[in-house]
């Protein structure tokens, strides 16, 4: 674990797609925010003695360790909640549900397998309650107030200390693959403003889910971390002004990632294309062909 500020931690995990670092609050409360570390570091913490658990948002690698928090009252953004309640919803929300459409050659068991993670019957976790935008916990002496900021998800929140100024960004992660916007209610557009939310606050320190390091000054990492978005817009246009394609062809020539280890990420890039092509058409500068084929205008 690495000390943050008197009670608060952050406690590093294994990196990778299905854990994710988690902050632990050491106060009258006892207070964990995201249980997807592994299952070795949960258990140094205590997880039975953990009173409330705060989840960013509703994705695998952040809620995998909740069945060890059994005793701990859990909350949730509202609008990640009903991604909780059953597999039809888990899949519907993490588009898995598609995945047939978008990868033909390779099978959801595949796909999952690839991945390394627990059995579909474990992916869920049941979440007691949920929170909104601008509610605060009291911890003791350490207070904690959510701020939404979707994009990731539409529920996606990051947790801000005022005491401390210290906000823990969730999956505005600043990883050299991010930004991620690969669901069904994920949408760069929503990403871009979060990003510029967190810009505004300036908070003097950061720290994010998917790299052990803790920043401070952080508005030029941000920054970067916004204008991939745009250049991702940049590099699908300039594709598409070459030649016609649909989102099969975009995905094989790695427009999003320059490396694609896992099905998964080839899975994510067609994902993350749909949603650029979305915008791009919005602006008016990409049109679909009746050949079902995207072209630059």
């Amino acid at each position: 674990m690495f000390k943050i500020a008197e009670n608060i931690y952050l406690v590093k995990s294994k990196l990778g797609f299905t854990y994710c670092n988690c902050i632990l609050v050491e106060d009258k409360v006892r207070a964990i925010i995201d249980t997807g570390a592994d299952y070795e570091t949960l258990l140094k913490i205590n997880p039975e003695t953990i009173d409330l658990v705060l989840y960013t948002h509703h994705h695998y690698d952040h809620t995998r360790g909740h069945k060890l928090f059994h005793h701990a009252h859990s909350l949730i953004h509202k609008a990640d909640y009903p991604a909780t309640l059953s597999l039809e919803a888990y899949e519907k929300y993490n588009s898995i549900d598609i995945w047939d459409d978008l990868m033909p050659n390779v099978t959801r068991e595949e796909g999952i397998m690839a991945l390394n993670i627990l059995p579909s019957e474990e992916l869920l976790c049941p979440i007691d309650n949920i929170f909104i935008d601008k509610d605060v916990f009291n911890l003791g002496d350490t207070e904690v107030q959510v701020i939404h900021t979707p994009g990731h998800s539409a529920g996606h929140s990051a947790f801000y200390f005022p005491k401390e100024d210290f906000l823990f960004t969730g999956d505005i992660c600043l990883t050299a693959a991010g930004p991620w916007y690969g669901e069904l209610l994920s949408d760069p557009d929503d990403m871009i403003n979060s990003i510029n939310k967190i810009i505004e606050l300036n908070p003097r320190i950061i720290a994010s889910c998917h790299v052990n390091e803790v920043f401070e000054d952080s508005s030029a990492k941000l920054e970067e971390f916004k204008n991939r978005i745009y250049k991702r817009d940049e590099r699908i246009y300039n594709f598409l002004k070459n030649e016609p394609a649909d989102i099969h062809k975009m995905a094989d020539n790695k427009l999003i990632y320059k490396f694609h280890p896992s099905p998964f990420v080839v899975f994510w890039e067609k994902l993350m294309l749909i949603k650029h092509i979305e915008r791009l058409e919005k602006m008016g500068v990409v049109a679909k062909t009746d050949k079902n084929l995207y072209i630059a205008k």
